[in-house]
């Protein structure tokens, strides 16, 4: 059924593709800008290098990859990795981390490794969303709160520290728009689930933004445009780093490169995986991790962030009617169009909007559901899921997954000497056994 649906939509000429997917692709775009900024803040990058990693990586991916429904772009996955990177080594460092995580990704496409990275069990996944999502919360609150002069630490734990120490100079025109949007959003997302409700967030965020610096500037909050004045002139072409960078310690890129490398081709398979589920449909793997990787390649060279696939914006480019990796090619062209033209307007988006969409995005990657069906049937499972969360956050995201799945996978190797086969049968390239107890 799969290869018959992908040799159905190749037969369908371009023309027809753009005009089965215009739509979700403009719809990803439009969730894309912001998140693709709030994520690059995040990482301690410009914003401009996450909107760079949001039109190279959808362009790679929809030209090359191999799932019909998978978005590439800037990730909270990698917020974790990257901030501690530019804490040590300043923001120059990520787009070399980029471009090279980008060919550790091509040798794993060559080599023919990538079938093997579906082989970590879904509570140590599940350990690392939840560390993502504690990471990428916990690090807006400094805008949240509206604190400034925050001193920047390379470890998470001691970056927390510091903002609750301070978390009483609160600025009351910073917590008030960000406490609004972010109970908005989340009533937005519970009760009328299945609509693109960050895009009406970031809108109502620029207009008050617009508003504020016009009629009222004594309740006007931080702007993008107050932090980042160079998006005023954007430019999706930034070489600059190659001279800021040349005193950061290759060994810090390479060690840096490889643990991207290893997250960024993981969640791209998950997010695919994922989205096979939701559709009934089956990707290919390898062009979808080539294409990952040409993206991560271009990115990094013109200045830009890592990429890797994102849950969010394709659960969102599946909403939204998407037939074929050709909303992804639109994704980055309406991404692109939407730089170079109405950029102006969207550096009036108050920095409490965005960290309420991100602490919003975050608190949905908490697996409350999975956390508890382990609690109930596999507690062993449920605790290397909090472990892998804890070395995750106070460790490195990388060196949680492989801890966790090598843990996981062990328990999971002595428990099969004692199970018995009751049958198998084949799914694609995968075989499905059944055991008993």
């Amino acid at each position: 059924m799969d290869e018959e649906y992908s040799k159905g939509e190749q037969r369908k000429s371009f023309a027809t593709l753009v005009k089965e997917n215009y739509v979700s692709g403009i719809t990803v775009a439009l969730v894309s800008l912001p998140l693709s900024t709030a994520l690059a803040i995040a990482a301690g990058a410009p914003p401009m290098a996450g909107i760079s990693a949001g039109i190279y990586g959808p362009i790679m991916g929809g030209i090359f990859g191999g799932s019909a429904y998978n978005i590439l772009g800037p990730a909270g996955a990698l917020v974790n990795n990257l901030n501690k990177l530019s804490s040590v080594n300043g923001a120059a460092i990520i787009p070399m981390v980029a471009a090279l995580s980008g060919i550790f990704s091509l040798a794993v496409w060559a080599l023919r490794l990538e079938k093997y990275c579906t082989l970590i069990p879904i509570s140590v996944l599940e350990g690392f969303s939840f560390g993502v999502a504690i990471t990428i919360g916990f690090g807006q609150f400094n805008s949240a709160l509206g604190l400034k002069g925050i001193v920047k630490h390379p470890e998470f734990a001691d970056n927390v520290k510091e903002t609750f120490s301070h978390a009483g100079d609160l600025d009351i025109k910073e917590f008030i728009p960000f406490l609004i949007m972010y109970l908005s959003l989340m009533w937005l997302l519970k009760n009328l689930p299945g609509r693109p409700w960050i895009i009406v967030i970031a809108l109502a965020g620029m207009i008050y933004g617009f508003l504020t610096s016009m009629i009222a500037p004594s309740i006007r909050p931080t702007l993008l445009r107050d932090l980042y004045p160079a998006m005023l002139h954007p430019s999706l072409i930034d070489f600059g780093y190659w001279s800021e960078g040349s005193k950061i310690p290759t060994s810090n890129v390479v060690i840096g490169a490889i643990q991207v490398s290893f997250v960024a081709v993981l969640e791209t398979l998950i997010s695919a995986r994922i989205a096979d589920g939701k559709t009934g449909t089956r990707f290919q793997a390898r062009p979808e991790v080539f294409g990952m990787s040409l993206g991560n390649i271009l990115s990094g060279i013109l200045g830009g962030t890592p990429c890797t696939g994102v849950l969010v914006r394709t659960a969102v480019n599946i909403t939204a009617g998407a037939t074929h990796k050709t909303s992804q090619l639109i994704n980055g062209c309406v991404v692109l169009a939407i730089t170079l033209v109405f950029m102006p307007a969207f550096v009036y988006t108050p920095m409490p909007c965005i960290a309420s969409i991100l602490i919003v995005s975050a608190s949905r990657l908490i697996p409350f559901g999975v956390m508890g069906e382990l609690l109930r049937q596999d507690t062993a499972e449920f605790v290397i899921l909090i472990f892998t969360t804890v070395i995750c956050v106070l460790v490195d995201g990388a060196f949680g997954l492989m801890a966790g799945g090598v843990i996981s996978i062990l328990r999971t190797a002595i428990k099969s000497q004692t199970a018995k086969t009751v049958s198998s049968t084949m799914d694609g390239e995968f075989q499905i056994v059944y055991l008993s107890g």
